[in-house]
């Protein structure tokens, strides 16, 4: 019989442990956590962003009605999408599964 050394047991143990952790959600915040910020686009079209201001560059647009899934960060008025885009938090209102708050 093969027997692994008590160390490499632990070891091995710890990062299932923390795999199970980050894959439900419950170690850490914003991506990978349980349910994503869900938001909705109000205005007719908005502008997505490459940083937290109207003077970043645009580098995309969500159209009315859109969904979309977003970080909970939020710096000055405008709310992290993720991958470096950024959109203002006034156009953008919780889904009604949203898991946060505008």
């Amino acid at each position: 019989m093969f027997l692994l050394p008590r160390s490499l047991l632990l070891i091995g143990a710890g990062v299932l442990g923390v795999s199970y952790l980050i894959g439900t959600g419950q170690a850490g915040s914003g991506f990978g956590g349980p349910e994503p910020c869900t938001f909705r686009v109000t205005a007719d079209v908005l502008n997505v962003r490459s940083g937290p201001s109207s003077g970043n560059a645009r580098v995309g647009e969500l159209r009315q009605g859109a969904e979309v899934a977003a970080t909970p960060n939020v710096v000055g008025g405008f709310r992290d999408l993720g991958d470096a885009r950024w959109a203002a938090t006034e156009f953008l209102a919780p889904a009604p599964d949203s898991t946060c708050g505008p």
